[in-house]
């Protein structure tokens, strides 16, 4: 096998068990609520890395911090409202959490927004690097 074709594999995760990625982005420009960022479909998957990217702006306006979990009636935290301050959402930064979490199928990763929206259009890039349990699962 070529090696453009093990890269292949790997990224789209075509095999059990083989790393996927899935990415969005999301405004911070939104009033104090929590919003989608990805949901477990098919069968669970385990999340393994997690990226948020800021634009080339810094955070301002009523925003005080953000979080990213789990919608678990006992959520799984990736980035908490501390690593999220606003301090810390300066232009380019990337808050990035490693370790294993299971999203069951339906579960949902979301981004919650603290103290207000931003006041301007503040859009950062998600990343989230996973593997499917059983074939089919993925994050959507």
């Amino acid at each position: 096998m070529a090696k453009g074709q093990e890269i292949r594999t790997i990224v789209d995760g075509s095999i059990l068990g083989g790393i996927k990625i899935a990415e969005t982005t999301i405004d911070l420009n939104n009033g104090i609520a929590s919003y989608p960022l990805f949901t477990g479909i098919s069968q669970d998957v385990i999340v393994e890395k997690l990226v948020i990217t800021m634009p080339n702006l810094v955070a301002g306006g009523a925003l005080t911090s953000i979080s990213i979990e789990t919608d678990d009636v006992t959520p799984q935290v990736f980035i908490d409202a501390v690593l999220g301050a606003v301090a810390n959402l300066t232009a380019e930064a990337q808050l990035a959490w490693v370790g294993a979490v299971t999203v069951h199928t339906g579960a949902v990763i979301q981004l919650s927004i603290l103290g207000g929206a931003t006041g301007a259009a503040y859009v950062c890039d998600v990343e989230v690097q996973y593997r499917a349990v059983l074939a089919g699962g993925y994050l959507a």
